[in-house]
């Protein structure tokens, strides 16, 4: 099974697309888990997500409210239900506004992280930085993949939108801290060793700018589309 994690707040309309472009162009042979992490919007939100959610996977859903803790709070939250899930290959996090916008298809990354023990992280948006980042060549199934360089100089190796991630990585990663803005959170965990390491980014895939995903901002739009799923029955 493969655990997507949507984080959101109160922007009804930018959720509903980022799932909507998903759903329409996901695809994989493993069962789709959806969790919506949400920090405290009011009550009809989440019920309208959690309807969502049932549209798209069934039963396989779960939702947590932080109730306005932050990012940090989201995160260890939507943590403590799905890696207490059985059978969990991967876990896709992604963030409320940023849209899928070609046809993606996750087993490939997904046997990487299970076979490869040196990758624990992919990341799937832009490959941003703001130092000198480093990085391997390796070839793993055929593809080209980035193994970045923990010791680069840049803060941002594990981070870049979208990513995809074992929960064994996730856990050395550990709790994320609460009660910070966004961006602070993230840098603080761009800091620990345990989120440089063992991060890829797969070359053949998306350009270095992005392309893949992109902000819902950014006047991209989303048709209505059937589900597109090759899901094992």
């Amino acid at each position: 099974m493969i655990a997507v994690i949507l984080y959101t707040y109160n922007r009804l309309e930018c959720a509903e697309r980022t799932l909507a472009a998903l759903f329409s162009h996901l695809w994989t042979k493993h069962d789709l888990w959806l969790h919506v992490s949400d920090d405290g919007s009011p009550p009809e939100y989440r019920e309208r997500l959690w309807e969502l959610a049932g549209q798209y996977c069934g039963d396989r859903r779960t939702i947590t409210n932080s109730e306005r803790r932050g990012y940090g709070a989201s995160y260890n939250a939507a943590s403590q239900v799905v890696h207490q899930l059985g059978g969990v290959a991967a876990l896709l996090h992604l963030e409320d506004d940023w849209i899928l916008t070609k046809e993606l298809d996750l087993d490939p990354l997904v046997d990487v992280l299970q076979s490869e023990a040196r990758i624990g992280c992919i990341r799937m948006g832009y490959l941003g930085y703001t130092r000198e980042l480093k990085a391997e060549f390796i070839d793993r199934r055929g593809a080209s993949y980035l193994l970045l360089d923990p010791y680069s100089e840049s803060e941002y190796v594990f981070s870049g939108h979208p990513r995809l991630e074992t929960v064994a990585w996730a856990r050395k990663v550990g709790l994320w801290p609460e009660h910070l803005r966004a961006g602070e959170t993230e840098l603080a965990i761009c800091s620990r060793m345990e989120a440089r390491t063992g991060v890829a980014w797969p070359a053949d895939l998306i350009p270095p700018r992005g392309g893949l995903f992109v902000h819902s901002d950014s006047g991209i739009t989303v048709k209505d589309a059937p589900l597109r799923l090759a899901v094992t029955p």
